[in-house]
């Protein structure tokens, strides 16, 4: 009886528990964690219900009603962690928020430690994974973009998959490498392009292929790009140009995660790429330069000579003008599937993914096929110790078109060569000569002939660490990066590709084969003394060493049967080339950091490299930084002000990293064999030695300003200066060596800048937030010697190298219109006086004109502008980049205005600009009078220099979260569907071509970037 009064009384206590759950009351005060002050209007609320919220008072008190015991509190305050608690069973929550993120708590990975935002010395912009989700992109550079300050980002090419350029604070060197160092998990990879130029580099036309593409973006966490030397000379030779960092993603412990990624959509170019006539347009202008002609020939009658000729250049074709970006070019298409899971326990954690990405090039012969995998796991192993492993496989499949001067380069032929008087096909459908005489057929070449590269990479790092006494960790670190690319090229009997000579198919195949393998040892010391003296100490002992293989082949009399196109087939051998080169690298280094109450920074670093790649006793090299910060918001008498000004950092560093020469044996002076000498065997002398090549060095100084206003405006200014030294450069020497040049240290280079990135969260409440970055950068170039005697060096027709001025300057006779009167171009003679000032007369006889150093490629500003809003299940983000300053060299137009006799004998196209030429006397306008039989004019004039300044939307994301509760029914944790686009938008000054150009500015017929359009699903199980 005594067993059922007791059930009796525990079944009504439970009935009766939520009737009173329902009146709960929740109290307390919420503050600040910074400096302990109530904040006031932070709103308390329960989630799934947040329009029941409450706000605190003028102390931060607050009282909330609650239904249940079990539901989650939701507390916001504008500049402040969001957090979401469990209701306490005691009903007293008293609450403290930490600043917002966007920049004091930010980590920074610089490979060699981890370090927060607010204790770091150095330069360093980190861009967390929620910033650059679900941009289209193939490749991780192009993720960059606009993200952060002191990156130029530029490409000499749109197709998938490319080979990019990135300049950290401007280029730091003549002949060397430019290009940054990637760091891929605390392991420098290599980027860039696996061909080293060269013949063999040129005719399979593999220079495009980035080896980086090979990266799926997707599996990255996060990107630290560092930019001064507190953190870079850790890497010694290989950061005079920046750092790089990337972090993949890894497990968590907890429950284990499935997320699926599915998209798709379409691109087209991201700009009107060079528009040109329609064929009535055409024939009126070529039938107005031949009646111009006529006309200063003063024949009787310039309307029937005209009409006389204008059938051999203009005419309508039987089935109708040619739109031959119709036929050349399309829309693309692209698809990206992408799967991972992840999760793990206190012990082992593990991250897993596969994708596969395919996307279209603009040109119908290009595109790029991904596969990808990546494990990364660890493990801890008893007490003290851990191991872990990160492997990635990916095989790459991109089939490139011609981008050379060649007839089977498509967007060559749009722009120039294939006017719409030529045809592609006759009434029956069979492939003609585009015009008379000729089997020139560009749709029909770019169909047959192709250009093909598979690259497979396998890049596995594994790690041991122990920790023997607390804070001293040793750690083993071994990484293997192989990858081998194999290229393949087929022109066709009738092909009229550039590099192809007789009426013969040719075919060819080649492949390039490296490894690369590191062994990092390294010991690690962190510990507190008394709460208030911080040390971190690290040494470390490295090895890299680095072998490549390569070989290519051409043969040609293939048999007609077009299926048999490998080169084994054909019967007459081209050429053969190969090559083996390794090199080896040791290294030794140390890191002291020390920081006393979160007040006082100091940090040290020193490397010492020797590397094969010079001479033994040239072979070391030492490099070093020191750096400091004044944390002065965390000093007492900041106080006063600091729920005004929350934050203050002063920050400077100063130190050297080098370059080493980009030839492995560049020292060294080397013969070529292979040679045929009357019949026998033979070899000659192919580069001199220079047993005194050493480092070129980089000196770097940074000084940097970072504040905070009312815990959500944050403000960071840095100064550079940055010297590079003892410069690698082909030096000219005297032919009558048997020489043109030699590899030497000469020279110095400066470059110096400002840099300012504003951080602002405009609102942070339950169900709206915005964040807004802006980021600016000014950076100035400038040689400040050659070799010590010589001031100047004309590189090429368009182009100067001169002490004083930036290394990428324009060298041409300067354009001064147009004559309204008569419509001739007219230009400066631009004459030296003896006082150093230059003549000003306008002559419209170019050869009297003087050339003289004119524009730079180098923008005076750069930056970007991002937003990221978020309004219950909707995100949004957006990136606008922008580039004023800058200026660009349009090579291609040299080929088309270069005297209009070519644009008749050779038949050319007509961009659309010359419907703005001049007409008649009073005619304002800088295209001059178009008359046919013109004498050429030179083409190292400023008509072809054009500004690059644009504003670009450069990615836009926009996506829908749905209700938790809808797919908890099927099982799903969160769905959500989004549209992202990138180079939406662009408005540029010149428009004939894309803003960004080639990282020299000189302008041919490179594809274009690309428009995307994407749409996608994303899946959380």
């Amino acid at each position: 009886m005594f067993r059922i009064k007791i059930l009796l009384a525990i079944l009504i206590s439970l009935c009766y528990q939520p009737l009173l759950a329902q009146n709960k009351e929740i109290k307390g005060i919420v503050t600040s964690a910074e400096d302990g002050e109530p904040l006031i209007g932070a709103t308390i609320s329960v989630k799934g219900n947040e329009a029941q919220g409450v706000v605190t008072d003028i102390e931060g008190k607050y009282i909330l009603q609650i239904p249940n015991s079990d539901c989650t509190l939701v507390v916001a305050y504008l500049g402040m962690k969001t957090q979401e608690l469990k209701a306490p069973s005691s009903g007293i929550l008293n609450i403290s928020l930490e600043a917002e993120s966007m920049n004091l708590d930010e980590v920074v990975v610089t490979g060699y430690g981890n370090f927060s935002k607010s204790s770091f010395t150095g330069s360093a912009n980190t861009l967390r994974a929620d910033m650059m989700k679900n941009v289209p992109v193939m490749t991780v550079e192009q993720k960059l973009q606009g993200m952060t300050t002191g990156v130029n980002i530029t490409s000499s090419s749109g197709q998938p998959g490319a080979n990019q350029s990135i300049r950290i604070r401007g280029m730091g060197s003549f002949n060397a490498s430019q290009e940054p160092l990637f760091v891929i998990d605390g392991v420098p990879v290599t980027s860039g392009s696996l061909s080293t130029g060269g013949a063999d580099a040129a005719y399979m036309n593999n220079s495009k292929t980035n080896i980086m593409s090979t990266l799926n973006p997707s599996d990255i966490e996060n990107i630290t790009v560092i930019k001064d030397a507190a953190a870079a000379s850790l890497y010694g030779s290989r950061a005079a140009n920046g750092v790089i960092l990337i972090t993949t993603k890894q497990g968590k412990a907890g429950r284990t995660q499935v997320s699926l990624n599915i998209a798709g959509g379409f691109s087209d170019a991201a700009v009107d790429f060079r528009p040109t006539l329609s064929g009535d347009q055409r024939y009126e202008l070529l039938y107005e330069g031949l009646y111009n002609y006529a006309l200063d020939k003063q024949m009787k009658s310039p309307s029937e000579y005209a009409g006389q000729e204008i059938g051999k250049y203009a005419y309508v074709p039987e089935l109708g003008y040619t739109d031959w970006r119709k036929e050349l070019l399309r829309t693309a298409i692209h698809q990206n599937y992408e799967a991972s899971v992840s999760g793990g326990n206190e012990r082992t954690t593990f991250y897993a993914s596969l994708g596969y990405n395919s996307q279209e090039g603009l040109a119908k012969n290009s595109s790029l096929d991904r596969y990808s995998a990546r494990l990364n796991m660890s493990q801890k192993v008893g007490k003290y110790g851990e191991v872990g492993a990160n492997v990635m496989f990916t095989q790459m499949n991109q089939e490139m078109n011609e981008e050379r001067g060649s007839s089977i380069n498509p967007f060559l032929d749009v722009a120039m060569l294939m006017n719409p008087s030529m045809t592609v096909r006759d009434k029956d459908g069979n492939y003609v000569g585009a015009y008379p005489g000729t089997t020139l057929n560009p749709l029909r070449d770019i169909l047959t002939d192709y250009n093909r590269t598979r690259m497979t990479r396998m890049f596995s790092t594994g790690y041991a660490s122990i920790e023997p006494l607390k804070g001293l960790k040793l750690k083993e670190t071994l990484s293997y990066d192989y990858t081998i690319q194999k290229d393949s090229r087929y022109f066709n009997p009738l092909s009229a590709a550039g590099p192809k000579s007789g009426s013969d198919a040719q075919t060819s195949k080649g492949f390039i084969e490296y490894g690369k393998l590191i062994s990092s040892t390294s010991l690690n010391y962190v510990h507190t003394f008394n709460y208030k003296h911080h040390l971190d100490v690290l040494a470390a002992y490295e090895i890299e060493s680095y072998q490549t293989d390569k070989a290519s082949g051409e043969r040609s009399r293939l048999p007609s049967n077009s299926n048999l196109v490998e080169p084994d087939n054909a019967s007459v051998l081209n050429s053969f080339i190969s090559s083996t080169q390794a090199y080896r690298m040791l290294s030794y280094l140390s890191r002291l950091n020390y920081d006393y109450d979160d007040r006082y920074y100091i940090a040290g670093s020193f490397r010492r490299d020797g590397s094969s790649r010079l001479s033994p006793k040239n072979r070391w090299g030492n490099f070093w930084s020191v750096s400091g910060m004044w944390h002065l918001s965390n000093e007492s008498f900041m106080k006063p002000i600091k729920h005004i000004l929350s934050d203050v950092k002063i920050r400077a560093s100063y130190g050297v990293n080098g370059n080493q020469p980009g030839s492995l044996y560049g020292y060294m002076g080397l013969y070529t064999y292979g040679q045929s000498y009357m019949g026998g065997f033979g070899s000659y002398e192919s580069s001199l030695a220079n047993p005194n090549l050493k480092w070129e060095k980089n000196y770097n100084l940074n000084i940097g300003l970072d504040l905070a206003f009312l815990s959500r405006i944050f403000l960071s200014i840095e100064y550079y200066n940055r010297d590079t030294k003892d410069l690698l450069y082909s030096l000219p020497i005297s032919a009558t060596t048997g020489f043109t040049n030699y590899l030497s240290n000469v020279g110095q280079l400066n470059n110096k800048g400002v840099e300012l990135e504003l951080r602002t969260i405009n609102f942070a409440t339950p169900h709206f937030n915005w964040s807004t970055v802006l980021n600016l950068s000014h950076n100035s170039n400038k040689i400040i010697s050659l070799n010590g005697q010589l001031e100047q060096s004309i590189e090429g027709t368009w182009f100067i190298h001169k002490v004083g001025l930036p290394y990428h300057t324009f060298y041409v006779k300067e354009f001064a219109g147009v004559d309204p009167q008569n419509g001739d171009a007219l230009y400066y003679t631009n004459t030296l006086n003896k006082d150093g000032s230059y003549s000003r007369e306008i002559t419209n006889d170019i050869s009297k004109a003087q050339a003289i150093p004119y524009k730079s490629v180098n923008p005076k500003i750069s930056g970007g502008l991002t937003n990221i809003l978020n309004y219950k299940q909707l995100d949004l983000s957006f990136t606008l980049t922008y580039s004023l300053g800058g200026y660009s060299f349009d090579k291609l137009g040299t080929y088309i205005e270069n005297g209009t006799t070519n644009i008749y004998t050779s038949k050319y196209n007509l961009p659309a600009y010359a419907m703005d030429r001049w007409q008649k006397p009073g005619d304002q306008t800088d295209v001059p009078r178009f008359v046919y039989n013109q004498s050429a004019s030179d083409n190292n004039s400023s008509r072809y220099i054009h500004s690059t300044d644009h504003l670009r939307l450069k990615n836009l994301t926009l996506g829908y979260t749905l209700p938790r509760e809808w797919t908890r029914k099927v099982m799903v944790n969160k769905a959500r569907f989004y549209f992202s686009g990138s180079n939406l938008l662009t408005w540029a000054k010149w428009k004939q071509y894309d803003p960004e150009t080639p990282v020299n500015g000189e302008v041919f017929c490179e594809a274009p970037p690309m428009r995307t359009f994407s749409f996608g699903v994303q899946l959380t199980f």
